[in-house]
């Protein structure tokens, strides 16, 4: 259940925001309530410059009383905004539809809840803007119920039941679901109401998102704390169906809407085991709260946490099966700066530890934190100078640049046990203010490229650029060399340009004289024709290619490119993170010689958008090379 980590986090984001409420700028709820009065077209226009307006629904209806939560994505610096939501949701009404008023410029995540349904992956975006009409999907959760008895047969009354999501439906490893509202909404659900067997021994999970589940009996849930009462079964290792450890565990296939039935444990009364050991810092202070994460080495599932607190350095986890393990130690974030020129986050983590239980306890496993890194830096909105530039762009309306999200990922493959690919990561999701300064906090250790989503599809990220030591040479191209951190760097100086008159393209991808969807999964690239261009990694576009072929690109750099597509390998769609070919420069290389050999161009100019663009592409066979043809 790894989104019991966000629950440890988002606790301690809650007791951050508490104790610092009189420090904190007080911001105006949300609300759906009509205006009284009708506003005259300037107040109207300045308005929806604060307010998201959407509409929630399920198979085509509407939903009313859904809960409707709206988070800054840089909550640091809208910590009361934050909490705020969390306290007083707005409600759909009757017909489905909701207002959040009072936003200040910047970027959110929306999510909807109802009792019994989960949000739809495919129907949300990442982030909204204030201006913006947003229209969630619920969809109807699967329901998993049985019972449990013990080897006598007789109910076992009041354990604890809990399901540990293995894989998505469509058999990629379990992930985080949709945006960070909504993972905030589950946290809060799990910290709020565990399920339980009843007098007769049965129980019933209902809200579930469709997927490959397994199903435990017993134990404390995995928490580390709840705010449910502790019962008889809390010391016991969880059995999982039908009647075994995690290795032999039964998975569970839950679809929307459906309801899986019969899923009866047999209650195995097991003690389990224990992982003791203790927690130091490398530098700096003692962090006031330090929690420390067990999950499963195989796939990233968190099976328990537990919080240090009061300068104590030992921890602890009991009634666990036999099996591998990773412990992680994070400093919980402090420093909430509520500017973007504090720092606005700032944690301490330790490396994955890997620990085998098998038949014994297991003690002195020692973890060691260290401070993680920071990007300052900022993001300048370069406007059109040229009169005939203006005129061909002359329908574009000028958008605050604090919608813009900025984060920076490892240029490494994610690892599922690793707590900052995960719910943390979302974390790491920064906006910049006013003045366009911003802090991207959170960094292990490594080589991170910036990932930019702007606010507005007529913009493009024209450079993204480091200062040398000396000021007098040319900046670095950070977008090429990515930029290196080591533990406890704060790298200050980063300068973003996004520029006006973007392009844009969409079209299908089609195969045979038909022209009918492609059967393989594929991905479509444009790489720059320009010579002087080759190594100008934010001259490089890539999409995914829909099951009906079709593709967009968007936010797209004026100039002449060659369009590649190019089929997806099965190792490369089990990633759970892909990242872009054109940081690597082989792959850079390698596109230009498949764009070359296709001799066939695009240019594209400031504010054009393409549509209806068709890409020929011929199907790769077991005797062709590795490099795909399109024509």
């Amino acid at each position: 259940m790894r989104k019991l980590t966000t629950a440890v986090t988002i606790s301690a984001l809650i007791l951050l925001a508490v104790t610092r409420g009189t420090q904190a700028q007080t911001e105006k709820p949300a609300t759906s309530e009509p205006q009284k009065a009708q506003p005259n077209t300037t107040e109207r226009e300045s308005r929806a410059g604060t307010r998201i307006r959407g509409r929630v629904t399920e198979g085509g209806r509407p939903v009313a009383d859904a809960s409707i939560m709206a988070f800054p994505v840089n909550i640091a610096s809208n910590m009361q905004g934050a909490i705020t939501s969390m306290l007083r949701p707005v409600t759909s009404d009757a017909d489905g539809k909701f207002e959040l008023t009072s936003l200040r410029p910047g970027a959110y995540s929306i999510s909807a809840s109802s009792p019994g349904y989960v949000l739809s992956d495919q129907d949300s975006k990442a982030f909204y803007r204030p201006g913006d009409t947003a229209t969630l999907t619920l969809v109807k959760g699967g329901v998993i119920t049985g019972k449990v008895t013990n080897s006598s047969g007789n109910p076992v009354v009041g354990a604890l039941i809990r399901t540990v999501k293995v894989r998505e439906a469509d058999d990629k490893p379990a992930r985080m679901r949709g945006n960070i509202g909504s993972q905030i909404t589950e946290s809060m659900e799990a910290l709020l109401g565990p399920f339980k067997t009843d007098d007769r021994g049965i129980y019933r999970l209902y809200g579930l998102a469709p997927g490959y589940y397994q199903v435990a009996a017993g134990g404390r849930g995995g928490q580390g704390f709840s705010l449910a009462a502790g019962n008889a079964y809390d010391g016991d290792a969880p059995t999982y169906y039908p009647s075994s450890t995690i290795e032999t565990a039964a998975e569970v296939t839950v679809r929307a809407g459906e309801e899986a039935s019969g899923i009866d444990i047999r209650y195995r009364e097991n003690r389990g085991h224990s992982i003791g050991g203790t927690v130091s810092v490398s530098a700096g202070p003692v962090p006031q709260a330090i929690s420390v994460l067990l999950t499963r080495a195989a796939n990233g599932v968190v099976e328990a946490t537990t919080i240090v607190m009061g300068g104590r350095d030992h921890f602890g986890f009991d009634t666990l099966l036999d099996g591998e393990y990773v412990v992680t130690a994070i400093g919980n974030p402090g420093n909430m700066g509520l500017t973007a020129g504090a720092e606005s986050m700032t944690a301490s983590v330790s490396q994955p530890r890997r620990v085998t239980v098998k038949g014994a306890d297991v003690s002195g496993v020692n973890l060691i934190i260290e401070p993680l890194a920071s990007i300052a830096g900022r993001a300048v909105l370069e406007p059109l100078q040229d009169a005939k530039q203006k005129a061909a762009c002359k329908e574009l309306r000028p958008v605050p640049i604090e919608g813009t999200v900025l984060s920076a990922p490892d240029e490494r493959k994610e690892t599922s046990v690793d707590p900052l690919s995960g719910p943390l990561g979302a974390f790491q999701d920064t906006t910049p203010n006013d003045k366009g300064e911003f802090i991207i906090s959170l960094l292990r250790p490594g080589i991170h490229r910036l990932d930019i989503q702007l606010p507005a599809e007529h913009l493009y990220v024209k450079s993204i650029t480091l200062p040398q030591a000396d000021p007098a040479a040319k900046p670095i191209d950070a977008a090429k060399s990515g930029v290196k951190l080591q533990s406890g760097d704060k790298i200050k100086g980063l300068v973003v340009t996004i520029s006006e008159g973007a392009a844009g393209l969409d079209g299908r991808v089609v195969i045979g004289p038909e022209n009918k969807p492609p059967t393989a999964k594929m991905r479509v690239h444009l790489v720059p024709a320009e010579p002087e261009a080759a190594d100008i990694v934010l001259r490089y576009f890539e999409a995914e290619v829909a099951a009906d072929g079709g593709f967009a690109l968007t936010n797209l750099a004026p100039g002449k490119y060659w369009f590649v597509g190019r089929e997806v390998s099965e190792p490369e769609q089990a990633e759970a993170d892909h990242k872009p070919l054109a940081w690597d420069a082989g792959a850079r290389t390698a596109l230009r010689f498949e764009g070359d050999a296709s001799k066939k161009v695009i240019e594209l100019m400031q504010c054009q958008l393409v549509t209806d663009y068709r890409l020929k592409y011929i199907p790769l066979t077991k005797s062709s090379k590795p490099g795909p043809k399109a024509n």
